[in-house]
């Protein structure tokens, strides 16, 4: 393998003309980020009194040799900052009379920003940008000093850069011209990076594992998008270009763009990498021996890009299906899991993505509606998120092959079925003794209460109700939190008991805000209050709420009175012993409401199970 490396001061980089290829990612550096981080790191290497400036290195690019330019294969986004820098210093030297040396500083950055061709008739800038977000920005910059076009993410990015340097030269302007040229100076000449000259793009990417970046240099997604050129024949290279740019899209559409790495690792643990795969493993896991194998992107370059392009879409709507937040929506049973494990959830997608290419929606919510009951449990168990991690690249392996609604099912019955009949016992105990604050943030509290009221619903013959109705309803304490002159029942010993009791899950409702307010004042514990709070209780549409009133029924012998004789929701008084029967009513709700494969995890338990 051939390569070339010296080490070149910025105004040396005039030997060059750099281009930028259209499939590259478009210019991400943030400027309170990135931007401002160059800058900062700059300064506090010039020092404008020195006689003799110390030279400072700030990275290094990677070339590949095209048709007399070279593209650029990393480094793309420091080369577009310097070249912004440059014509900020243009900018604002431009303002200013000049005397003869300044002029030949001011001539020498206009030279390095462009060179006039004699055989093309044409002005060459000297970083050509190719992908299609820049929309000529950089040269209109370069050439005509300013643009007036789309404002495309990237763009905004260039000239959000652009403005933020020209206002930190302006500190090195007010201290007069001398300064601002002091600056130019050490700029083009004390600044210096390794360029390395590769003879082809294969090698190139098997370089940038040994350079230490700085900034947002190439990251796996942008290597496994370079790979697949590198491998792609002719015929094929507009094809996995045009797939890329779908996918690119798709990540936009679930706001993931600026950071695809989470996509490209579930991706890879979700279909071919058989384990846990940290993301600054993947590339190297990739172009190993196993991944060669497993992903076949050497021969088959095309047929991984349009994988990629189809699970991007997939993931896209998954995430955002997470993050719906209200009713309806194309997956709503995975904006359920959002509910259940958080808006900001993401480990389900890892089994999501594993089910094949052409599975149809109904198999994809079919697993979602499996991983709700299964987040439930070991939400309720208090189960880490890395130890779902660990089993869900288990699962995927098995997840595979399947694409149909029979399949799904043979497979949940070997891996989440088992897994939470195990936990039966222990889970038992745990709902039993846990507070509604374990159910932690409160959409997360009113949903978990919203789906038990939904199961009784059902059992009673009724309507259910949607997911924005029950996330409107505030938390009520039927024991209140703040009882009056801080007077308790005698069965309560201290304030720290009564404290633990008001917040078991069994003590919590959910109630309509203009019925709290009413209720809110029923908190004399030596009176009255949970006869007064009953009448409210009873104008609720919330029928576990309604319940609490012993006196509340529909008609005689009707399905809805049956389900209440069912769970035997007769409260005449409220004590510890009543909200620990509420309790008991709540977990064979729970039973009912959060079930695998159709079954009640409790009545069909493995052999090895607890309890």
């Amino acid at each position: 393998m051939e390569i070339k490396a010296n080490v070149h001061s910025i105004t040396k980089l005039k030997d060059y003309f750099f281009l930028v290829p259209d499939y590259q990612r478009e210019y991400v550096w943030k400027v309170d980020d990135h931007v401002e981080q160059f800058l900062e790191d700059i300064d506090n290497e010039y020092d404008e009194a020195a006689n003799q400036q110390q030279s400072y290195f700030i990275g290094s690019i990677i070339l590949v040799e095209n048709g007399g330019k070279y593209d650029v294969i990393d480094g793309q986004q420091r080369l577009t900052t310097i070249v912004l820098a440059l014509c900020a210093l243009r900018d604002l030297l431009n303002q200013h009379e000049l005397d003869e040396k300044q002029k030949k500083y001011y001539k020498n950055i206009e030279e390095w920003l462009s060179d006039f061709d004699i055989e093309t008739d044409e002005t060459q800038v000297r970083l050509e940008l190719q992908y299609e977000d820049s929309k000529d920005y950089l040269s209109k910059m370069v050439i005509d000093k300013r643009y007036e076009g789309e404002r495309t993410s990237s763009i905004v990015k260039m000239q959000g850069a652009y403005e933020c340097i020209k206002s930190h030269l302006l500190g090195y302007q007010d201290n007069g011209i001398d300064s601002l040229v002091s600056f130019a100076r050490y700029f083009l000449t004390k600044i210096e990076l390794v360029v390395i000259e590769s003879e082809n793009l294969s090698n190139a990417l098997k370089i940038f594992e040994t350079i230490n970046q700085r900034g947002a240099g190439l990251n796996a997604m942008d290597l496994v998008k370079n790979l697949l050129f590198s491998e792609a024949k002719d015929a094929e290279f507009q094809l996995i270009k045009e797939k890329w740019k779908y996918i690119t899209a798709n990540l936009q559409a679930c706001g993931e763009d600026q950071s695809p790495l989470r996509f490209l690792r579930y991706f890879m643990m979700a279909r071919y990498h058989d384990g846990i795969l940290r993301e600054d493993e993947i590339y190297k896991w990739i172009i190993s021996a196993e991944g060669k194998k497993a992903t076949c992107y050497e021969s088959r370059p095309l047929d991984l890009a349009r994988e990629l392009e189809k699970m991007s879409k997939r993931y896209s709507d998954l995430v955002n299906a997470t993050m719906h937040k209200k009713d309806g929506g194309d997956y709503p049973t995975v904006t359920r899991i959002g509910f259940i494990n958080k808006y900001k959830s993401r480990q389900h997608l890892i089994l999501l993505l594993a089910l094949k290419v052409d599975c149809k929606k109904e198999v994809i919510e079919g697993l979602a509606e499996q991983l709700e009951s299964f987040f439930f449990f070991g939400n309720t168990l208090g189960v880490q998120a890395k130890y779902n991690e660990r089993l869900f690249t288990q699962w995927a392996i098995k997840l595979r092959p399947v694409s149909t609604t029979e399949a799904l099912t043979e497979v949940v019955s070997e891996t989440i079925l088992p897994y939470i009949q195990k936990t039966v016992g222990t889970f038992r105990q745990a709902f039993l003794s846990r507070s509604h604050w374990h159910y932690n943030p409160q959409y997360r509290q009113r949903y978990v209460l919203g789906a038990l009221e939904n199961t009784l619903l059902r059992q009673a013959g009724l309507p259910e109700k949607g997911m924005e109705f029950f996330d409107s309803l505030q938390i009520e304490h039927i024991l209140p939190q703040t009882p009056k002159n801080d007077a308790l029942p005698e069965e309560f010993p201290d304030r720290d008991n009564y404290n633990h009791t008001v917040s078991l899950l069994g003590n919590v409702t959910l109630l309509e805000s203009t019925i709290n307010q009413a209720v809110n004042k029923c908190n004399d514990l030596l009176g009255t209050w949970f006869s007064d709070k009953q009448t409210e209780y009873t104008k609720s549409n919330v029928i576990s709420t309604a319940l609490l009133n012993h006196e509340h029924s529909i008609g005689s012998n009707t399905q809805f009175n049956r389900a209440k004789g069912e769970y035997k929701y007769s409260f005449t008084e409220w004590t510890k012993k009543s909200i620990s029967d509420r309790q008991q009513i709540l977990l064979r709700l729970a039973f009912e409401t959060w079930r695998v494969n159709g079954k009640r995890v409790d009545e069909v338990v493995s052999e090895d199970s607890e309890g």
